[in-house]
């Protein structure tokens, strides 16, 4: 009879975690359907567009025709950050700047600013003509 009842603690412990998992699946339904479907916070943080990251990055990656290990590996970022972007997940900030670098891509244009946040300022150009610094080599004329 022991086995009878290990048995039917297993199950009893199998229910409860079903219970558990479709309690989550639920909630997790219940806020998609209230958001829209948007994630919680849309647009409420600063993000950069991943999903268009990714649009813009694999046939890059494809062209390449290394793996997505190898690639990352030369990135400076892990093959499961590669396939986050793919997937338009986030992922850190520096990742990105690595990825774009890698690519040349101009990490900005990726760039989401949160809903009601201020417009960027644009930097002050000095007034005149431009001012260079540097020496020239071409200073005097020889004859």
């Amino acid at each position: 009879m022991s086995a009878d009842t290990s048995i039917l603690r297993a199950m009893a412990r199998l229910r409860r975690a079903l219970e558990k998992r479709m309690g989550l699946d639920d909630r997790a339904d219940e806020l998609a359907a209230r958001e829209g479907g948007r994630p919680i916070r849309s647009g409420t943080l600063a993000a950069y567009d991943t999903a268009a990251l990714g649009r813009r990055l694999r046939p890059m990656l494809e062209y390449d025709g290394r793996g997505w290990r190898a690639l990352a590996e030369e990135i400076g970022v892990t093959s499961p950050d590669l396939s986050r972007v793919m997937a338009g997940q986030d992922i850190a900030t520096g990742k990105v700047f690595a990825i774009c670098d890698w690519a040349g891509l101009d990490a900005r244009a990726f760039y989401r600013p949160p809903l009601g946040a201020p417009k960027p300022r644009k930097r002050a150009r000095p007034s005149g003509r431009a001012v260079f610094h540097g020496k020239s080599t071409e200073t005097g004329v020889r004859t």
